[in-house]
C-alpha cells in the first residue's frame, strides 16, 4: 500500500495506515454513500474526513499505476495547490493507495474536518433564493479564476458556506479534477466552468449575471452564451 502523509501529521502515521482496514471493519461515522464514500473518523483529539473512492476496473488499475495519478493523490496534491493560490480547502493529511498484484486498486483522500454547509442547501433546495449569497458564491468562483483555477466540478454542493456578521465564508471541495494555468484562464474558459453551478434556470441566469457584473462583461450577451453551454451540456448528458 501506498502511504503518503503531509510533513505536519506525520505523528498519526501508525492511524493513519489502518485507516483502510478502520473503514472496512466499519468504524466511524458514514457521511455520504454514494459513487464514493465519505467517513468521519475521531483519533487522539482529531477529526478526519476520509474519502474513500470507489474500486476501478482493470483498464483503470492500469491507467493509475502507469500514466496517471489516481483521484486520491490529485486531491491531495490538488489541496496544496489551492492552499498556495489562497484559496480555502479542507487541510490535507494524506493519500493511501492500495494495490493487489501491482495494480492500483482503491484509494483514499484524508483531510480534516471543516465546518460548512453546502451552498446547493441553501441556494437551490429553496424556493426563493438568497442574491446575496449568490453573488458570494460568484464572488468565490472570480477570486479562483484569478488565481488560475479552474474547478473541476463548479457544483454547488462543493462550495461549503458559513456565514460571519452578514459576511460568506467558503471552503472548497471535491477539486480533484480541476484544472490550473497563469492568471485568469481564457473567458471562454471561464464561463464554460459555470455551466455545472446549478440545473435550476433561475438561479443559474442570476450567477451568471451576477459573475458578468463582477467581471464587467455585458450580463444579457454573457447570459445568453452560458444559457446556450447549459443546453448543450444537458442535451449530451440526456443522450447519454
Amino acid at each position: 500500500m501506498k502511504v503518503v502523509i503531509d510533513q505536519q501529521f506525520q505523528k498519526y502515521e501508525n492511524f493513519i495506515r489502518q485507516i483502510p482496514r478502520l473503514i472496512e471493519d466499519g468504524v466511524g461515522t458514514t457521511v455520504y454513500d454514494g459513487r464514493n464514500k465519505v467517513v468521519r473518523l475521531e483519533y487522539e483529539g482529531e477529526t478526519m474526513m476520509v474519502k474513500c473512492f470507489k474500486r476501478v476496473n482493470i483498464i483503470q488499475q492500469i491507467v493509475y499505476t502507469f500514466f496517471r495519478k489516481s483521484k486520491a493523490e490529485r486531491a491531495f496534491l490538488f489541496a496544496g495547490e489551492f492552499a498556495s493560490r489562497g484559496i480555502n480547502t479542507p487541510q490535507r493529511i494524506a493519500f493511501l493507495e492500495e494495490k493487489r498484484c501491482g495494480l492500483f486498486l482503491k484509494g483514499y483522500f484524508v483531510s480534516k474536518e471543516v465546518e460548512g454547509t453546502e451552498c446547493h442547501l441553501l441556494l437551490r433546495e429553496v424556493k426563493e433564493f438568497s442574491p446575496q449569497l449568490a453573488d458570494a458564491v460568484m464572488k468565490q468562483t472570480l477570486l479562483m479564476h484569478s488565481k488560475g483555477i479552474l474547478h473541476g466540478d463548479l457544483n454547488l454542493s462543493n462550495f461549503l458556506c458559513t456565514e460571519k456578521s452578514g459576511n460568506y465564508y467558503f471552503n472548497m471541495i471535491d477539486i480533484n479534477r480541476s484544472r490550473f494555468c497563469d492568471g485568469y484562464p481564457s473567458n471562454k474558459e471561464c464561463l464554460k466552468n459555470l455551466v455545472r453551478t446549478t440545473h435550476r434556470r433561475d438561479l443559474y441566469e442570476y450567477l451568471v449575471a451576477s459573475y458578468a457584473r463582477q467581471r464587467g462583461w455585458d450580463e444579457k450577451e454573457t447570459v445568453q452564451q452560458a444559457v446556450a453551454l447549459l443546453d448543450r451540456f444537458e442535451h449530451r448528458r440526456f443522450k447519454l
